[in-house]
């Protein structure tokens, strides 16, 4: 089989040919957004579950739906030794910009990136990390204090109101949820619960493993009930063999039932799993068939990758 052509797409973070069988969380992000545009109250979404499960797949494509539908999409990777605001400053000023270039906004996202200026003054001594440049000067007393829990609440207000006179939500995107240290993600929650006690639209979704859910309870004694923390693990049955269905046939390429059922068997409906079974599977087999020998032979390939890599 032409290996160009192979639909099938095992790797971090990687979208797959087919997002089989998540609709519900879509969905489900989709609702609150929309309902914090429009000041409804509404939970955060976090998305709890092991490497591999297609979190940040998820997160990714929650993101690109929510900026097609007008909301202020501020997305955010956490990596170790990088500190919360250093990943925040930036990120929010791309948003604050935006925010800024539609007339009914503009005074207040203005004042939202003086805001945001003092907060990137205030704190770059205690962050060496912190490096970005505003052109407006920070606004004397707004988010300047030099103390997170003071300043990221201050900060992420005057976000909200930018937001809110613009007609839309400010969602941060927060992957690897894990990683943010313990004291700045507290500070996050309690900016997040300012916010939504004042009905302004700044909601988080994150994704994290499952440690996280744990991390955010201890942060604040309130976080479990500020988010939604939805579990991503293996497909069903159906879900699973659509994965894998739908791309080759996309392609033209038959696969047999018996073939089929060997890779949700075998993969026990894991999301990455899947993926590396399907390529494998493609690239052993002849002309335009997967049958139950390629998978066979491919699992063995996949297997020897994920004792390397996985």
């Amino acid at each position: 089989m032409d290996r160009v052509a192979n639909p099938y797409a095992p790797g971090a973070g990687s979208p797959p040919p087919e997002l089989a069988g998540r609709e519900a969380v879509l969905d489900d992000a989709q609702v609150a957004l929309a309902r914090q545009r429009i000041g409804r109250p509404s939970k955060g979404i976090i998305l709890i579950g092991l490497r591999g499960a297609g979190k940040t797949v998820l997160l990714n494509r929650i993101q690109a739906d929510a900026a097609r539908s007008g909301i202020a999409a501020i997305a955010v990777e956490s990596p170790e030794q990088r500190s919360l605001p250093s990943l925040l400053a930036p990120a929010l000023r791309v948003a604050l910009l935006r925010l800024s270039r539609k007339s009914a906004a503009r005074a207040v996202a203005n004042r939202a990136l003086r805001a945001l200026s003092g907060f990137v003054s205030a704190l770059r001594v205690r962050y060496d990390d912190l490096e970005i440049s505003l052109d407006l000067e920070a606004e004397p007393g707004l988010a300047d204090h030099g103390d997170l829990d003071a300043d990221l609440p201050d900060l992420l207000e005057a976000v909200g109101h930018a937001a809110q006179a613009a007609g839309t939500c400010a969602a941060l995107f927060l992957d690897e949820l894990q990683y943010v240290d313990q004291r700045e993600l507290g500070a996050l929650l309690t900016a997040l619960h300012r916010t939504a006690q004042q009905s302004l639209p700044v909601a988080l979704i994150g994704a994290g493993l499952p440690q996280a859910r744990a991390q955010v309870g201890q942060a604040r004694t309130y976080a479990e009930r500020q988010f939604d923390f939805i579990e991503i693990g293996s497909l069903s049955t159906a879900a699973a063999r659509e994965a894998i269905a739908k791309p080759a046939e996309a392609e033209g390429v038959r696969i047999d039932d018996n073939a089929l059922d060997a890779i949700v068997e075998q993969t026990q409906g894991y999301p990455y799993f899947l993926q590396e079974w399907g390529k494998h599977a493609w690239d052993v087999s002849k002309g335009r068939r997967i049958r139950l020998a390629d998978v066979r032979q491919g699992a063995a390939r996949a297997i020897e990758e994920l004792d390397q890599s996985f």
